[in-house]
């Protein structure tokens, strides 16, 4: 073999290995989904249910966690609720979180995290899913997430206290791009005021009605859909009294349809897988 022919053998393995980089590379970025905390804007939307409530030592309350996607498709859901407590202990104990059942025991979702820690002085409470299904979810109605307990084990130091979303660790990912599309949470509906009350009598326990959100048809994918839950009655344990807000604005429609980009690979990477073979090929034809 003449040094012409080993010099172009060696151009060519060099050229191949520059062009196989450059396309990963592209790949990569095509594939890499950035996650940011809820944003201004965002397309989907949680809230609490109550927003308020007056109850005693003893008592627990349950509280529902809802998502709405504004009939975009998702891929994922974290969310993080945090309140806070005074001294060594709380003194309002969250615990027994419940995924909704028909998420649950869909075979397009996985909700690895069920978890109550403590971060400081705040508890956390923690609920992450994620839809594996080829279209992802959509709803364009206030749909069920999770259920949880509060229980009262003495009086807090701040009374009345504040359950909310941590806008900063809760996210809503678009199957599409992998982009956050949480809006922040709106304060009338993502955060709770909770009371408890010094009250050594035993009132009757009052039957509160709770405020339905009205139900709206999820956009069709190709995986089922689970039918919206909306927010049933109350039934408080113990003593406890809730107070309902005011009945809550019903979803707006957005004026304009979603333009979802579309998943896959782009022109860049067309072009740098291009490129490489250009490259390989000169280089083949350089050796000849």
């Amino acid at each position: 073999m003449s040094k012409k022919s080993i010099a172009a053998s060696i151009f060519a393995i060099i050229v191949l290995a520059v062009g196989v980089y450059a396309g990963v590379i592209l790949v990569k970025q095509q594939q890499d989904l950035r996650e940011k905390a809820a944003v201004p804007g965002g397309q989907a939307r949680v809230s609490l249910f109550p927003t308020s409530g007056s109850f005693k030592v003893g008592d627990s309350l349950p509280v529902s966690v809802y998502f709405n996607t504004s009939g975009v498709s998702i891929s994922s859901i974290k969310m993080r609720l945090v309140y806070p407590f005074s001294g060594t202990s709380p003194e309002i104990v969250a615990s027994g979180i419940e995924i909704n059942q028909v998420i649950e025991k869909s075979g397009d979702w996985n909700c690895p995290t069920k978890s109550v820690t403590t971060e400081g002085q705040n508890i956390a409470i923690d609920i992450a899913c994620a839809n594996i299904g080829a279209t992802g979810y959509s709803t364009k109605s206030d749909t069920l997430l999770a259920t949880f307990k509060l229980s009262v084990d003495r009086i807090p130091q701040t009374n009345p206290f504040s359950l909310r979303f941590d806008p900063s660790q809760s996210i809503i990912t678009q199957k599409s791009n992998g982009q956050d599309i949480l809006n922040i949470p709106d304060p009338s509906t993502g955060m709770a005021t909770f009371t408890v009350n010094n009250d050594q009598g035993s009132p009757a326990p009052t039957q509160p009605v709770a405020t339905i959100k009205p139900t709206a048809t999820p956009s069709p994918t190709k995986t089922p859909t689970p039918t919206p839950t909306v927010k049933p009655s109350l039934t408080p344990t113990g003593t406890v009294t809730v107070i309902p807000t005011s009945t809550l604005r019903p979803t707006a429609t957005p004026t304009a349809s979603v333009q979802l980009p579309n998943a896959g690979y782009s022109a860049p990477t067309y072009i740098g897988i291009g490129l490489g073979l250009l490259l390989i090929v000169t280089a083949i034809l350089l050796a000849l």
